[in-house]
């Protein structure tokens, strides 16, 4: 393990989702204002402004959930959410106790208010799909174009943007990539090395232009520290809305299989190593994990949601290239798999994990107590000790696994607690690391 961990500018970014997962794997966050929040904990948390209440959270987050997944219009989504809101008491202006104990009149609930809270969170979670597809095809189209719908309702700064290209991997999209404010309707256009040459698009390196100054909301006094963008021939620097000074997408899950990308091109054995490593020992990962763990396990109600676990060690992807098989050393759990090891039959028979020890998969993952190759299913077993008894945790990692809507990664199928002895069979499992 690094005892210091490594500079990893080349490497970290954190990993985006398809629109429906990226939104059902927000956590709740209850404050007063939206700027409460630090930005990357803004894209992780569902949050609306004022909201105090898990109760009325849940109704708004369950409906917006619902427009995502079954395309409910703005009129639906109104007539359906109105009445409830009403009804648990948060509509219309109030006086209120905010989280500085001042007593202070706030809008609640209202129409303009549930069209901010629909079109800021379908477009907030349709760009961060936007987003992880558009990583999974850089291969293929490595450039990126700002696009903004230059009409009369477009702001200053965003139409500014208009027409910027940059490569997917240029600093420019961590702070730019749209939305970058309340109702933004900006977008993002791929093209391949032959569509930049063909329209005679010249690509910015962002490092030469990225600036920063500080933002003030005039009505709270709010200041941040936002990213700006300066190009030559500009009277003046664009940023983005005050608070959206991030992308959504990239923050919200952390876009693993580019940092896998990245670090794989790094030449340093040593350091690929060391950075790994420093992934895997990540406590805020850990803890996210966890929460999710614990939201799945409570729900009992598969979605199609996933999460990383872990990331593969070198070593351990070595050994599976021998074997003729290219791992994509981003290890994750599906809601489903987790249901699948957790559910009655395994409970029924004490081989089922606890919730912590479910939680505690990433740490299993980042130091197991052994790595075993199963011959006969071609796949890993990552093997901890039991926290109940003197049992064994075996958790069973498919290689290459095409995860629908989430591409190509090392999916855990099942975990359970087995007899040690079992293992020690030199003709079925052969080891990789560490010892029973």
């Amino acid at each position: 393990m690094a005892t210091t961990p490594p500079d990893l500018a080349f490497a970290f970014g954190l990993p985006p989702e398809r629109a429906i997962e990226y939104f059902r794997s927000k956590g709740y966050e209850i404050t007063w204002n939206w700027h409460d929040q630090w930005q990357d904990a803004q894209a992780k948390g569902f949050t609306v402004a004022k909201a105090m209440r898990l109760d009325i959270l849940t109704e708004i987050r369950a409906e917006v959930d619902r427009a995502l997944t079954d395309g409910t219009t703005f009129a639906d989504f109104q007539k359906n959410l109105t009445p409830r809101l009403q009804a648990l008491g948060w509509w219309g202006k109030q006086i209120i106790v905010d989280s500085a104990g001042n007593a202070r009149e706030a809008q609640m609930g209202s129409p303009r208010r549930l069209a901010t809270i629909y079109r800021t969170n379908l477009q907030t979670a349709m760009m961060a799909g936007r987003y992880r597809a558009m990583m999974e095809n850089v291969d293929q189209r490595p450039w990126w174009e700002y696009v903004a719908v230059m009409d009369s309702r477009t702001r200053p700064t965003h139409a500014a943007l208009n027409g910027v290209v940059a490569r997917y991997d240029d600093p420019f999209w961590q702070f730019f990539y749209p939305p970058n404010g309340f109702n933004c309707r900006c977008r993002v256009r791929a093209y391949s090395d032959g569509d930049v040459k063909a329209r005679g698009l010249t690509p910015i390196d962002g490092k030469r232009y990225l600036g920063e100054t500080w933002k003030v909301e005039p009505s709270t006094g709010f200041t941040e520290r936002v990213a700006t963008l300066k190009l030559p021939g500009w009277s003046r620097a664009a940023s983005p809305d005050l608070g959206w000074s991030y992308n959504p997408g990239a923050a919200v899950f952390g876009n693993d299989v580019a940092l896998m990308r990245k670090i794989s091109a790094v030449k340093d054995r040593d350091l690929r190593v060391q950075a790994i490593q420093t992934i895997n020992d990540s406590a805020s990962r850990q803890a996210a994990f966890a929460d999710w763990v614990t939201a799945v396990l409570a729900a009992r109600r598969p979605t199609g949601d996933a999460q990383t676990v872990g990331i593969m060690t070198e070593a351990v992807a070595d050994y599976v290239r021998s074997k003729g098989l290219e791992p994509a050393q981003v290890i994750t759990l599906t809601d489903r798999s987790l249901l699948h090891a957790d559910r009655s039959l395994h409970q029924q028979n004490g081989t089922a994990l606890s919730p912590q020890e479910y939680q505690a998969l990433p740490q299993l993952l980042a130091e197991p107590q052994a790595v075993l190759w199963d011959v006969r299913h071609r796949n890993l077993l990552y093997v901890g000790p039991s926290a109940t008894d003197d049992r064994a945790s075996k958790v069973a990692v498919a290689l290459s696994y095409k995860l629908k809507k989430k591409g190509v990664v090392d999916e855990i199928v099942n975990a359970y607690k087995v007899d040690a002895d079992a293992l020690r069979n030199p003709g079925s499992y052969q080891v990789i690391e560490g010892r029973l």
